[in-house]
């Protein structure tokens, strides 16, 4: 029989063509066609979460640290809640601090470049209360300031200061000046603590480098030598009794004054905490990035 079809203009179109295109599935049947069926969530199992490796987890909270201390001018402006917040940060990263017996090869006896806090360390963040206080001052101003172990064991403590005035205009309407103070330290490994740096002061220099836009560097610097005054104490000490803590003697000791914990270190930042006062909690503590160099 003729199929039957419609006129429509000068196009023809079967009754065929105008139903819908649907297709039906039978779950009886066993045909290849059933592999086109939509796929229920039954069908696969549940993925399990990511977890995330200790790399990626310190580089989160580091990227928090260095946004905090740059919002606070790393701890000179920082609010008590700004300074809690650093500290639960800073104790996050201790948890995963990847570098084991961190103060190995400070004495520098061993000649060895496995150091791990072998480098030139700037600071970005602090809440040590003698150098907070710095920022306090009306006449001059902190700008950087370095922690310099690259001939182990000698660690040199290095602060630059501006005028407090220089701070507030653009560097091209004002002459720069700048002074840098050096505090010469000798570090050494202490007994049973094997993240404890202990720390002998040997010595301060106070170098100007910069005058109203002219380099000074070439005066004499103003220096104190405090190595002699150990010795002379430690003179004193072996034949004067109730001077034995004085001496040099027995300053390897964990709990010897003088010294500092490392909390966190790898090949980009170190984090450190200054022996605490006996008025005090906890130490002072310091947030350090690696750099190249310490010039002006």
């Amino acid at each position: 029989p003729q199929r039957a079809t419609l006129t429509l203009g000068s196009h023809e179109h079967s009754s065929e063509s105008l139903r819908p295109n649907t297709k039906f599935y039978n779950s009886d049947t066993d045909d290849d066609s059933s592999s086109d069926s939509i796929p229920s969530d039954m069908d696969s199992d549940p993925q399990p979460p990511a977890v995330e490796s200790n790399d990626d987890i310190s580089s989160q909270l580091k990227s928090k640290l260095y946004q905090l201390a740059a919002s606070y001018d790393r701890g000179f402006a920082a609010t008590p809640k700004a300074r809690t917040e650093a500290n639960k940060i800073i104790e996050q990263l201790a948890a995963v601090n990847p570098t084991e017996n961190a103060a190995r090869g400070i004495d520098g006896n061993d000649f060895s470049d496995d150091v791990p806090l072998k480098a030139i360390w700037r600071m970005v963040w602090t809440s040590a209360f003698d150098v907070v206080s710095l920022g306090a001052s009306p006449i001059a101003a902190p700008s950087a300031i370095y922690q310099v172990i690259t001939d182990p064991p000698i660690a040199t403590n290095i602060i630059d200061f501006i005028p407090r005035a220089q701070s507030f205009f653009p560097s091209s309407s004002v002459p720069s000046s700048l002074l840098r103070a050096e505090v010469t330290t000798r570090a050494s490994s202490r007994r049973g603590a094997a993240d404890r740096v202990g720390l002998a002061f040997e010595g301060v220099k106070l170098q100007p480098i910069e005058l109203l836009g002219q380099k000074v560097d070439n005066l004499p610097p103003l220096s104190v030598d405090l190595t002699w005054q150990q010795g002379l104490i430690d003179q004193v000490a072996s034949f004067v009794p109730g001077l034995e803590n004085l001496s040099s003697e027995g300053k390897d000791d964990a709990d010897a004054p003088g010294y500092f914990d490392i909390e966190y270190v790898d090949d980009e930042l170190l984090i450190i905490c200054q022996q605490s006062l006996p008025q005090q909690a906890q130490g002072g503590r310091f947030a350090l990035v690696k750099v190249d160099n310490y010039d002006p």
